[in-house]
């Protein structure tokens, strides 16, 4: 009974350590809710506006130590909560044992965790200097932006279902919308640290926090109908994607699929006869089973169950396997089948997931070898020109940019395919081995930010869904979830993807809101350090806290001196 009254005395008090560490895990559940697929209604989005605010209350008030810890956990209950599909993943693609599967997860939280820390030790040295509302988003803006990881992740994404605010990561990128979302939370945080300490409230920090706003709505309004008058006015194609692949389960690989290559076929012949040709169809990324040869160039019509083509007539769009005959190096790759059975590899994926795609050269060594795939080298789209049914003497010249399942993570990766005259996107995914959780709406979430950044319009083609229709300005017009049963053949989309020529900012820019924040990150560290050595050391001299209006409103630790009347106890062996 003693432990538990100690246990609440000590939650009540907002300098101890297990009231420190609810707040931080209150902040990182709430940005775990607001993840694309942890919940489904949109609202829960907005929960990342507010989510900083029980950390932000006491990271600047706290020792540097103490503040790496409460933002260590913190990162730690988001990647646990939003990433609760990576254990599954890791056992059903690497074949590791459950155990294994957890552990590692553990390990790879940990590590990204880390991040976090950092961010907590530059916002508690650097607070002194400047404030927690312009150190603190500046801070974590480099460090999502930076951080080695295995699958990028932004906490900007959140706003994929609204369009209006996440305009402004054609800025930079979705960490626009991350340096937002800590910016309003330091700004609350420092009003509630100031009501507590009697003081008046930040009336700078506020209006500067509002005047952006604003200013981020107003952007959004402004480019929202930029993007859709440009839209309305270009040419565009009729296309079709098909899914056929079902969702995998439980802890072990999944057996071979045999039917996929069927389902694909008749799903694709279904859609031409029920509405009518398109002008291009889309196969997901290795929806042909089979080893394909890089240097194929027609249809395999020697042995039937190879043969792509069965029912349908119109080009088609695929993933597939393909292996250099000479070098005998395989590639994730997609390939482009004409009406005619032509057949062209266009596209090896350039960047290839860690452990799983590729090894180090080390690593290969002691395996015996290559045994993984190889990177791809070009980025060039591919340029097709289709006759436009309105206007019999003109062709729809499209730039195609394909890129293949997680490197719609890369906005980089996609403003190079930009750059090289891409005028409509693909992105070719198989979620199937993340099976029924929120890992395909993260990945879907991912993508609508590259239509944002790039001003493109862009179709994605996942096996087990979620596939989309992306406009330029980041609106779902289509989409096809992830199937909650095995039954049938899958899911098609028909729609039209518009050719949009509209240059984005983000194609000017590029990273450089990151740079920016870097440079505060310097300057207000070195600031913090600075001031640190300068400051008196010795008994007399007082315990540094950020300065008023940085969010901080005493020191951590506080002199307990006996009420008036209290007895004093004798110390101990006296």
């Amino acid at each position: 009974m003693f432990a538990v009254e100690r246990l609440l005395r000590r939650l009540r008090d907002r300098d101890a350590l297990p009231r420190q560490l609810l707040a931080a895990a209150a902040t990182g559940l709430l940005l775990a809710l607001a993840a694309p697929g942890v919940l489904g209604p949109a609202p829960f989005a907005l929960l990342a506006w507010v989510a900083f605010v029980p950390l932000l209350l006491h990271v600047p008030r706290v020792a540097p130590g103490r503040a790496a810890l409460l933002a260590w956990s913190a990162g730690m209950v988001l990647f646990l909560v939003a990433w609760s599909w990576y254990p599954g993943l890791l056992a059903r693609f690497s074949g590791l044992s459950p155990v294994a599967a957890v552990a590692l997860t553990l390990v790879l939280g940990a590590y990204q965790a880390l991040g976090w820390a950092a961010w907590a030790v530059v916002v508690r040295v650097a607070a002194p200097a400047l404030p927690v509302a312009l150190i603190a988003p500046a801070a974590f803006v480099v460090v999502e932006r930076y951080q080695p990881t295995i699958f990028p992740f932004s906490l900007g994404i959140t706003q994929y279902r609204f369009p209006l605010v996440a305009q402004v990561a054609e800025l930079g990128g979705p960490c626009v919308l991350a340096f937002l979302f800590v910016l309003v939370a330091a700004t609350a945080a420092e009003a509630l640290a100031a009501r507590r300490a009697g003081r008046s409230r930040p009336i700078a920090t506020l209006a500067a926090a509002a005047g952006l706003l604003v200013a981020a709505l107003a952007f959004g309004a402004i480019r929202l109908a930029e993007v859709r008058r440009a839209r309305d006015g270009a040419p565009s194609l009729r296309l079709a994607v098909l899914q056929a692949g079902f969702p995998r389960t439980g802890w072990t690989p999944p057996p071979p699929d045999p039917g996929r290559l069927a389902r694909y076929q008749r799903l694709t012949a279904s859609v031409e006869r029920e509405a009518g040709p398109v002008d291009l169809a889309i196969w997901p990324e290795k929806a042909y089973p089979f080893p394909l040869r890089a240097d194929a160039r027609h249809d395999d019509r020697s042995r039937p169950e190879r043969r792509i083509r069965r029912g349908f007539a119109g080009p088609l769009l695929f993933g597939a396997d393909t292996v250099d005959p000479r070098t005998r190096r395989a590639g994730n790759s997609a390939a482009l089948l004409l009406p005619d059975d032509t057949l062209r590899v266009v596209y090896d994926k350039v960047r290839l997931i860690f452990w799983s795609e590729r090894l180090p050269e080390w690593l290969e060594r002691l395996a015996g070898g290559a045994r993984r795939y190889r990177s791809g080298a070009r980025l060039d789209p591919l340029r097709l020109a289709f006759p436009d049914p309105r206007r019999p003497d003109r062709l729809r010249r499209v730039a195609l940019g394909t890129f293949i399942c997680f490197e719609a993570t890369f906005p980089e990766h996609v403003r190079a395919i930009v750059a090289r005259g891409a005028n409509l996107l693909v992105n070719l995914s198989d979620d199937s081995w993340f099976g029924d959780t929120a890992e395909p709406e993260q990945h879907l979430a991912q993508a609508v930010f590259r239509s944002i950044e790039s001003r493109r319009d862009l179709v994605r083609a996942a096996g087990s869904g979620v596939s989309a229709f992306v406009t330029a300005a980041g609106e779902i017009e289509r989409r096809a979830d992830v199937p909650r049963t095995a039954d049938g053949d899958g899911a098609t989309l028909v729609g039209d993807a518009h050719l949009v020529e509209l240059r984005g900012w983000y194609a000017d820019l590029g990273d450089a809101f990151a740079g920016w924040c870097g440079l505060v990150v310097a300057a207000g560290a070195g600031l913090g350090l600075r001031r640190r050595r300068s400051a008196p050391r010795g008994p007399s001299a007082s315990t540094a806290s950020p300065r008023a209006g940085a969010g901080g409103d005493r020191p951590t630790r506080r002199a307990r001196t006996p009420a008036a009347g209290a007895p004093r106890l004798p110390a101990p062996g006296r």
